[in-house]
């Protein structure tokens, strides 16, 4: 991989300096949390530890800025959404949820099944929506233009579902000087599965970007990468050991296919750069509890200084 940093940086700082949006808000619910992964099932009390971690899983994703519609129903209007239930009960069917303007909502949960997988995140799938005009737009878009189809530039989603395998001997823990083989990092695959309902793998944005030939063509990414970013099999992720760099060390990006057990994979330069390409405005902001820059801000160090030398 050659990383060209003078013109990675360029784009960079045109990113940065686009019209601020507002912040995204992640917002968790554990409604449908009914096997107890984080919730404890004879009190009704949460599990902190595990509540915490996905919070700081979120904080990852707190760079990200765009202007999203509320979705506020008034009279005339009305919509249904499905999901797969997170922990892996029927599907559920959701009507008229409302939601602020800025915000995903995500639910969590968890099962067991067969060892080894360790989680996926799946989209909500609008069933109706009806009412004005600028009610199905907040449904269906969230207010962002051009998000649908082979040319789709944008991407607007309410939220969905992520299951977590509880068959896995999972590390629940922020520091990873805890970590052995054969334990699972939980903050590694909770920021894995929540960059999937963000879009990655997942927006017509991201599909639309991909060629014939398997590669990733999206502008702030081959800036980062150097060129063409090969993807998985499946479209869904950067190829299986795809590199780049996070906090200017080397690490294969956080969005492959897999991370190995025993070891912590977070966002990379590459990772962010994806997002900004579907459509997320990604901002420089403190990393809480890691590295002094976050995202794409951190290839603006490397330029400078020149420089210092998973999930499904």
């Amino acid at each position: 991989m050659n990383i060209r940093l003078g013109t990675a940086a360029l784009l960079v700082a045109g990113l940065l300096a686009a019209p601020l949006a507002h912040a995204l808000v992640i917002e968790f619910d554990y409604t449908y949390d009914t096997k107890g992964f984080f919730t404890d099932l004879e009190t009704g009390t949460p599990i902190v530890e595990r509540r915490s971690l996905l919070e700081e899983a979120a904080s990852f994703y707190s760079g990200f800025t765009d202007s999203l519609s509320a979705i506020a129903p008034q009279a005339g209007d009305a919509w249904s959404v499905q999901i797969t239930h997170p922990s892996l009960g029927p599907r559920v069917t959701l009507e008229n949820l409302t939601l602020a303007a800025d915000t995903i909502r995500i639910y969590v949960g968890g099962s067991e099944s067969a060892p080894g997988v360790l989680g996926f995140a799946r989209l909500g799938t609008n069933l109706t929506a009806s009412g004005s005009a600028e009610f199905v737009d907040a449904v269906t878009t969230r207010g962002q233009t051009n998000t649908v189809g082979a040319d789709a530039t944008d991407y607007g989603t309410w939220g969905g579902s992520i299951w977590f395998n509880a068959a896995n001997a999972w590390y629940f823990d922020s520091d990873p000087a805890g970590l052995t083989p054969g334990h699972p990092d939980f903050l590694t695959t909770a920021i894995h599965e929540i960059g999937h309902i963000l879009g990655f793998g997942e927006a017509d944005s991201w599909y639309a970007q991909i060629n014939d030939d398997g590669y990733f063509t999206g502008a702030a990414s081959v800036a980062a990468y150097g060129g063409l970013v090969p993807v998985d099999q499946y479209d869904a992720h950067w190829a299986s050991g795809t590199m780049s760099t996070y906090a200017g060390l080397p690490q294969q990006t956080l969005m492959d296919p897999s991370t190995r057990s025993g070891t912590r994979e977070l966002p990379t330069v590459l990772d962010y750069a994806g997002f900004a390409d579907i459509g997320w405005q990604v901002s420089a902001v403190p990393e809480p509890q890691h590295a002094a820059l976050f995202g794409l801000g951190a290839l603006l160090v490397l330029a400078a200084a020149r420089r210092r030398a998973k999930p499904v």
